[in-house]
């Protein structure tokens, strides 16, 4: 786990610090509050406005315990009575939304996640997929990218690509000697489209 504060400074700079990264033995709320509660009193922070963290149970479970606990330190207290501790990370909530979005184009990603890994899997067929950007008059910084299935940017940024490079993956299709679930046809294109309205 890792624990940063972010602070304004008198003269109202914004500062960021890592306070600690450590090792969470056990994913409860107790003891994930202990945690937090250990850190911030070697820190001496008492004046604590709020903590992003996500919107797991267990998550909240750690803020309730550590807001029990602030109240009996020495010049202790939550801020405006820990009303605002617990914010959730509005990163990992557009995440778990995008993610179920994405759930219903499952098939259509699964196929074009195997068509990239199979280029990608020999420097012969990187090679070949590279030629024909180069016959279709593709202009691109980058080639395919290989998504993170957990991170739904990753696979935005895979999708992105393959429908760059629609007419390389036709023509390999046409020319491979793979087998044909390797590769996608215009359905998985087409139904891709519908991820930029996600």
């Amino acid at each position: 786990m890792l624990i940063t504060a972010h602070f304004i400074d008198g003269e109202w700079n914004l500062h960021k610090r890592v306070l600690n990264f450590c090792v969470i033995a056990s994913h409860k709320g107790n003891s994930i509050g202990k945690l937090l509660e250990t850190c911030l009193r070697h820190w001496d922070l008492k004046k604590i406005l709020a903590i992003t963290i996500n919107n797991a149970s267990f998550h909240t479970k750690a803020i309730d315990y550590l807001k029990s606990k602030m109240g009996h330190w020495k010049n202790g207290s939550p801020v405006l009575e820990g009303k605002y501790t617990h914010v959730r990370c509005c990163a990992h909530i557009a995440n778990l939304i995008v993610q179920d979005g994405l759930k219903k184009l499952e098939k259509s990603i699964l196929s074009i996640r195997n068509a990239v890994r199979y280029v990608r899997s020999s420097p012969q067929r990187l090679e070949e997929f590279k030629t024909f950007v180069l016959k279709e008059r593709i202009e691109c910084k980058w080639l395919m990218v290989l998504d993170i299935p957990t991170r739904w940017n990753s696979t935005y940024m895979m999708l992105d690509a393959a429908l760059r490079f629609e007419k390389v993956f036709v023509r390999m299709g046409e020319d491979d000697n793979a087998p044909s679930s390797f590769w996608f046809g215009e359905d998985e294109l087409d139904r891709e489209d519908g991820v930029g309205c996600i």
